[in-house]
């Protein structure tokens, strides 16, 4: 416990020895802890030296009575969380404990031109150094310096690295001469950007403890120009999108406007000859000597990596692209011309490279791709007619990203492109700005028309007048055509897949010959310890052009057949005798001695050899695992990976998400079923009830009728027949009970429907009344009415056979 104890003690004591540099992970503070390790690295070979010395007799009595020296080290804070350790770190401190573990720092290295939210940490750091040095008296220390003098005081020193954005809106210095540049002694008029006034705030308080307290502590701000190299900072996106080469990049307003740049890796080597020998000097800008404009920043990158292809645009529709935020749009819309007298005349800084932005572009861009592992895969097809080829390469270009290119397409793809190209040049790349004025006018005008730019536009409507002739393309023509793909920018950056192409060894040495164009210088990292041989073999070939793998598939004559026999029938089927004459030729071209993988054999590029015999895998997801396993991890090309990553991240929190949702609505949707189901079983109970009971009431109203006809008709008689039965149970009751029926009714009446036996009776009586009326000669007279006139019908003779 007690070592513990001492050894956070010694962490809180004050040295002059510890570095302190906050986001030791960011952009800038990488390159600024590479730089400030050669401090550890120069420090320790000192230290090494005194430590080989023998220690003997008093020497070890004197050592024990002394606390051991402490090393020189460097701590800081990190943006990432996750980071947990960084070479040449001491220790991470969180964010927390910073303050404390920054006043026991001798130097101090603070950003706040990269994150805005270290504004509050740096503003609050200086008030508690400000407060420390109005109380404390110098610090003595036993520690020797350089010169061999002990007990001496030593100073804190605080560098601030800003930015130039406290400039921004800083009047011209001779209103006559507007492009007269800023010098550091004029950091007193300098009006910052209404966004970047907190960091106006922090300088003039470093600069003001560095006036009051100039014996105890060397202060000095250093104003940073936008810095560019290696990953990128504002120029990521105008980086991007020239490597994607998309059609057009964007120019904010007609880019006129001067932006002082620096590379990040000379921003860290001033803040390191700072730290080793600190300058009497209030206030630095660090930029470059070269001016600068928005326009040759973006064209250049357009030009060398990109599609070539510009335009500009409002600078209010700048926000309407989501990647340019507030940050970025403010740097990019920045009109400052500064020259770095300090560095340039005192300092005699060595740039990393004393070229101009726009000739360092392609050293730039070969940085960019290091950064971010952008490796353009280049592949080429090859195979017998209806394989598989077109298949296999589509699939290769979706999941890596890379350009598709075929003899039979190629030239359909180069008219698409240059139509747009000379429909775009007609309309200009200033038609979405207001009219121009003359001076403007006349800087468009002799950027755009440069004699390079006349000389392509009129290769390139030549070129389109042939394409849209209509007339068929030679050999010659179609290799040219394949081979311009192949060159331009967009499949240099991203790579390409050649389908089928090309078919023969003269084909080959005419497409990959090196002509007129060189590859680039750095192509080829270990370019300088060529073998003797490797620089014969390679020597007239164009290298930035071969292929890095070779795909041969390989299928029987049956089974290229078969599978054109199965391709549904439409205009692209073949007959059976174009496909065999295709098959016959490919063949015969295709000898040992002939096959166009014997020019990629000679050049160590041995070609990948993919059976196909399946013909359930027409979709060729088995050859295209084979190529994958060759090829490795996808990089994606169509965006960049950190940018893939995070949307894929985002993706799947989303989907989560959205999984978590649909459970939560599928849960409330089967409670909600389950209660409506519930309720509409009670309400069909309920119905099936009233129904049974309207059913039975229509029934029994129904059967009235025939109850009471049984009831009046059919049961007294037979209920009677029936005691009669059952009294005298005798041996054939149903003949009894028959006969017994015929008894009652011998005329068989009985059973009819409208038969009544009262009724029977009664016109019995009336025919025996009618009958002794007739005997009695009688006449009586109907009773009719009055005015019913009443004629008696003559008597009718009946002949006896009439009467049958």
């Amino acid at each position: 416990m007690s070592s513990e104890k001492s050894s956070s003690n010694i962490q809180q004591l004050f040295s002059f020895k510890r570095y302190f540099i906050n986001n030791l992970d960011s952009y800038h503070g990488e390159y600024i802890l590479k730089e400030m390790s050669k401090v550890l690295e120069q420090n320790a070979t000192a230290s090494n030296k005194q430590s080989s010395q023998t220690i003997i007799g008093e020497d070890i009595e004197s050592l024990s009575q002394h606390p051991p020296e402490q090393p020189y080290e460097i701590i800081g804070t990190v943006t990432d969380p996750k980071v947990k350790s960084l070479d040449n770190v001491a220790r991470i401190v969180s964010r927390t404990d910073c303050l404390s573990q920054m006043l026991s720092c001798g130097t101090v290295i603070f950003d706040i031109s990269y994150c805005k939210d270290e504004l509050k940490l740096a503003m609050d750091y200086v008030k508690l150094l400000k407060d420390l040095l109005e109380k404390q008296t110098p610090v003595r220390t036993t520690d020797s310096d350089d010169d061999g003098e002990p007990n001496e005081y030593k100073k804190r020193y605080l560098i601030l690295v800003s930015t130039v954005m406290t400039w921004a809106v800083t009047k011209p210095l001779d209103p006559d001469t507007p492009d007269m540049p800023f010098i550091e002694t004029d950091f007193r008029k300098r009006k910052p950007h209404p966004n970047y006034k907190m960091h106006y705030d922090v300088e003039n308080e470093v600069i003001g403890i560095a006036r009051k307290y100039k014996k105890y502590i060397g202060a000095t701000v250093v104003a940073s120009g936008l810095t560019y190299g290696g990953r990128e900072d504002v120029l990521f996106y105008w980086f991007q999108k020239a490597w994607e080469c998309e059609r057009l990049l964007p120019i904010l307003d007609r880019g006129s406007n001067v932006i002082p740049l620096i590379n990040v890796q000379d921003l860290a080597q001033i803040v390191y000859n700072l730290v080793s020998d600190f300058p009497k000097k209030l206030y630095i800008l660090a930029v470059e000597q070269n001016i600068t404009k928005q326009r040759e920043i973006i064209k250049s990158l357009g030009r060398i990596v990109g599609s070539g292809m510009f335009k500009c645009i409002p600078q209010e529709d700048g926000f309407l692209i989501p990647e340019i935020d507030q940050r970025i749009f403010d740097f990019m819309t920045l009109n400052l011309n500064m020259e770095p007298t300090f560095i340039v005349e005192t300092m005699g800084l060595q740039w990393t490279s004393e070229l101009s932005f726009q000739e360092n572009v392609p050293i730039l861009m070969k940085q960019f791709k290091r950064e971010r592992g952008l490796k353009p895969f280049k592949v080429i097809v090859h195979g017998p007619p209806i394989v598989g080829k077109t298949t296999l390469s589509k699939l290769i270009c979706e999941a890596y990203g890379l350009v598709y290119v075929s003899a039979e397409t190629v030239a359909q793809d180069l008219l698409e492109d240059l139509s747009w190209r000379i429909k775009h040049w007609e309309v200009g790349e200033t038609a979405e700005l207001v009219q121009l004025s003359a001076e403007d006018d006349e800087i468009v005008v002799d950027d755009a028309d440069e004699e390079g730019d006349d000389t392509f536009q009129d290769e390139a409507k030549l070129t389109h007048a042939i394409l849209n002739s209509g007339r068929a393309l030679t050999e010659e023509e179609i290799l040219l055509y394949v081979r311009r793909r192949l060159l331009s920018n967009e499949a240099l950056n991203r790579g390409w897949v050649l389908d089928g192409f090309p078919n023969n060894l003269a084909q080959c040495s005419t497409l990959f010959e090196k002509g007129d164009e060189q590859d680039s210088e750095g192509d080829e990292e270990n370019e300088d310890d060529q073998f003797d041989e490797d620089i014969d073999l390679y020597n007239n070939v164009l290298k930035k052009m071969l292929p890095d793998i070779v795909v041969t598939l390989e299928a029987t004559d049956e089974y290229i057949c078969e599978k054109a026999m199965r391709q549904p029938e439409n205009d692209s089927r073949l007959d059976e005798e174009t496909v065999l004459k295709r098959l016959s030729e490919f063949r015969a071209g295709d000898t040992r001695d002939t096959t166009v993988l014997n020019f990629f054999d000679e050049l160590d590029i041995h070609p990948l050899v993919i059976q196909v015999k399946e013909h359930a895998d027409y979709g060729m997801k088995i050859a295209y695992a084979a190529v994958a396993l060759r090829m490795g991890r996808p990089c994606r090309y169509g965006k960049l990976i950190a940018q893939i990553e995070a949307a894929e991240k985002k993706e799947k929190q989303e989907l989560e998400s959205l999984h978590a949702k649909e459970a939560k609505a599928m849960k409330e949707l089967e409670k909600k079923m389950q209660e409506e189901r519930e309720e509409k079983m009670e309400y069909w109970s309920e119905l099936y009830a009233l129904m049974r009971e309207e059913e039975e009431a229509a029934l029994a109203a129904a059967g009235e009728p025939l109850r009471n006809y049984l009831v009046n008709n059919i049961f007294p008689t037979l209920t009677t027949a029936l005691l009669e039965v059952a009294k005298l149970r005798p041996d054939d009751p149903i003949d009894f009970l028959a006969e017994y029926l015929f008894k009652l009714n011998p005329t068989g009446k009985m059973l009819e429907p409208g038969y009544n036996l009262q009724a029977e009776k009664l016109l019995g009586k009336i025919k025996i009344l009618d009958d002794a009326l007739k005997d009695l000669d009688i006449k009586i007279e109907p009773l009719l009415p009055p005015e019913v006139d009443y004629e008696p019908q003559p008597k009718k003779n009946i002949h006896s056979m009439s009467a049958l």
